[in-house]
């Protein structure tokens, strides 16, 4: 009978240790912090949207590996562009832009021909979201 009660005992014990642990982490609020929100793109022309077709969002992983440059081309959608990790040199005629690893920018589809070109000692990793339509490209290379 007193093992039986130990072991009740240390089973209670190790349950109160656990429980609240579990009922904290559903306590802890969600958060949301907003990253880029704009209008415009990275070249300063405003976002537009075509109306009247089937829309469609799109998600990409870009690898740029290190030395790597991607052709001259332009984006008929806006897109929103992360960069995970490395660092990248985004050229539009004369305006150039750097960019390190955590920051992001916005893409116009108004926006003129550029290129982009990984500067880095380590693969760039690009997350990118194209806000399109059924058969549109996301890119077309000049």
């Amino acid at each position: 009978m007193k093992r039986l009660r130990n072991l009740l005992i240390s089973a209670i014990t190790i349950s109160s240790i656990f429980i609240p642990a579990e009922i904290s982490k559903a306590e802890e609020k969600i958060e949301i912090i907003p990253l880029i929100q704009s209008t415009k793109g990275l070249g300063g022309k405003k976002i537009s949207y075509p109306r009247w077709k089937q829309a469609e969002l799109r998600f990409f992983k870009v690898i740029i590996p290190v030395g790597g440059k991607t052709p001259i081309h332009t984006h008929p959608a806006p897109m929103v562009v992360y960069l995970a990790q490395g660092d990248l040199k985004h050229t539009r005629g004369e305006n150039i832009s750097i960019f390190s690893s955590k920051q992001s920018f916005i893409e116009s589809n108004n926006g003129e021909e550029h290129f982009v070109e990984n500067i880095g000692n380590e693969p760039a990793i690009i997350y990118v979201v194209a806000a399109s339509i059924v058969g549109m490209p996301t890119t077309i290379n000049k």
